[in-house]
């Protein structure tokens, strides 16, 4: 009589794996839409987007509405940029001797496009997070055989394929549309102590308001992507518990956990 051991492991491992992959697909949906926790990662350094005091309407500050938290790492430089994000795509993936597309990117899909109608943003103050969103808009996943584009190659006035740089977020990707910040629409950044937390108060010009404001509102209850050396540091909903947009008078304000030494060195680059 021959007695075989019971495959113990092995089911061990595959559910192990199932959790894995369901946990990863409930921080991804909370991350890229509901944007439920007020800190972000930029330059890989965290921190969170708002508006500052003055740029309010109806009784309440503009805001944008900041997805989860990452570590925060070295600050990185290169381009600065806030783009509209047109879709996510799938991390860059190529089959055994496959070669990558490259060339002008395709249009998004309308089914993963990250409209304010696809994502169905609705103020709704007896949600904890002020609004409800549709949370399971897919990546399009023609863009998994273009490569990112590298910060060269990176052109204010094109759409672009960044990864994501929040460390939780593996490979994950966005498709965003032409730049409608630079960094040349900046007057000035300065670091400040606020209510024990160090921000990055970011002033624009003029003109850089009314990109700002021009953008913010091409955005309303949509996203927008900060991008940051080639990466996308953040990719907020625009005032999404707001039935209405506000202006944000030429402000925007970085807060989160950084040091002192981190919003100097962030304020010094911008």
């Amino acid at each position: 009589m021959t007695v075989v051991d019971a495959p113990v492991d092995k089911p061990k491992v595959d559910e192990a794996q199932l959790l894995f992959q369901e946990a990863r697909q409930r921080r991804r949906r909370r991350w890229l839409v509901s944007g439920i926790v007020a800190s972000i990662a930029l330059a890989l350094l965290g921190f969170t987007l708002s508006a500052t005091l003055g740029g309010g309407g109806k009784g309440s500050l503009p805001s944008l509405s900041a997805p989860l938290s990452a570590k925060p790492a070295a600050v990185s430089s290169g381009t600065f940029s806030i783009r509209p994000v047109l879709c996510y795509a799938p991390p860059y993936t190529l089959a055994a001797g496959q070669a990558p597309i490259t060339g002008a990117l395709p249009t998004c899909a309308s089914s993963s496009q990250l409209t304010a109608t696809n994502l169905g943003v609705r103020p709704d103050p007896n949600n904890v997070n002020g609004y409800t969103s549709n949370s399971s808009v897919p990546a399009d996943p023609q863009f998994a055989t273009y490569p990112s584009t590298s910060q060269s190659n990176s052109n204010v006035n094109d759409t672009v394929l960044l990864p994501a740089s929040f460390s939780n977020q593996g490979a994950e990707r966005y498709v965003l549309g032409p730049a409608g910040i630079t960094r040349s629409a900046i007057k000035s950044a300065r670091a400040q102590l606020i209510d024990n937390q160090w921000a990055v108060n970011i002033t624009f010009t003029d003109q850089g308001a009314v990109q700002w404001d021009t953008l913010a509102q091409q955005q309303f209850h949509a996203i927008i992507g900060i991008d940051v050396g080639g990466k996308v540091v953040s990719a907020p909903i625009t005032q999404p518990s707001q039935t209405s947009f506000s202006t944000f008078s030429g402000q925007l304000q970085l807060s989160g956990g950084f040091t002192e030494q981190q919003a100097k060195a962030l304020a010094a680059q911008l």
